[in-house]
């Protein structure tokens, strides 16, 4: 049992469970709204939810019964792995970006699309993801309750970002990557270009803070403060995107061209744990090659 790991306040009504996840934490927000509760995001598996996010929601006084809607930031299975244990627990109502509503009702499937693109890299996908059904579906640029979506394709292509609009916070999911995760080794982007125009549309945007969905590396702490602060992480985004693609290029250029390998030096240049798998890094790479020209788009 996950014991002592409960919601963080990071503004008013606004809150930050550090879900413990493969030995870091996955994010589960909560957004409070007078007698109407939002939960973003659910954890890695049902097993998480007993005991990690129920007793969470206890210490706010609340019960799954309580909640008025759970959105996700999209369908990966940290994200989304509690799903349905919530569902089985009385949850009332699910809201979903409407790229993600057939990847919510199966994400084992997509787990395993994921996974089929570098069998030999991959991981077995987890068995005990199960779907749910949307009962509410937003589109772009649509609020509910004060929390506008934004579509932030890159990591993914469903990947949103909810803007409290009151306080000026982005919760953001995985949408910004940074050197990505120690548990990752890199960045994970599977569309580039999507990627930096979600960056350069964030950096339009009225925002005063931002809640990341992990421990992204440069950052010590997933919270950033301030206007100026936000928009200084914004451009170390687009800088750490740069970088990647200029090592990239130069191994390529010294006749690097095997992409374990080259995926491998760019977990070392981000100072990233080599993970027992690849395959999240090898998207990223690929990424690169494409934008180079030497690999073909799917």
């Amino acid at each position: 049992m996950a014991t002592g790991v409960y919601f963080e306040e990071v503004g008013s009504g606004l809150y930050l469970l550090r879900a413990p996840f493969s030995g870091t934490w996955s994010g589960v927000y909560l957004v409070r709204r007078s007698d109407r509760v939002y939960v973003l995001d659910s954890g890695a598996s049902a097993a998480g939810v007993d005991d990690c996010l129920v007793p969470a929601l206890g210490a706010l006084g609340l019960g799954v019964g309580d909640v008025t809607a759970l959105l996700n930031t999209h369908t990966h299975g940290d994200h989304v792995g509690g799903n349905y244990r919530l569902r089985e627990l009385g949850l009332r109502r699910c809201v979903s970006y409407a790229g993600s509503v057939a990847k919510l009702r199966d994400p084992l499937r997509y787990s395993k699309l994921i996974r089929a693109a570098f069998p030999a890299h991959s991981p077995a996908p987890p068995p005990v993801l199960r779907g749910i059904d949307a009962d509410v579906v937003m589109q772009d640029g649509e609020s509910l309750d004060g929390l506008r979506l934004l579509h932030s394709p890159g990591h993914d292509s469903d990947t949103v970002c909810y803007l409290d609009e009151a306080s000026g916070t982005l919760l953001t999911g995985d949408s910004l990557q940074g050197n990505g995760t120690i548990l990752q080794g890199s960045a994970l982007y599977m569309d580039l270009p999507g990627y930096v125009r979600s960056i350069e549309r964030l950096q339009a945007e009225k925002i005063e803070r931002v809640v990341m969905g992990h421990a992204y590396l440069p950052w010590d702490e997933p919270v950033i403060e301030g206007a100026a602060k936000v928009r200084d992480f914004l451009a170390a985004n687009l800088a750490i995107v740069a970088a990647n693609g200029r090592r990239v290029a130069s191994w390529y250029s010294e006749g690097v061209r095997d992409l374990p390998e080259l995926s491998r030096r760019l977990i070392a240049s981000c100072d990233g744990r080599q993970p027992e798998y690849l395959f999240l890094t090898m998207y990223t790479v690929r990424e690169h090659l494409r934008a180079m020209g030497v690999m073909p788009a799917c």
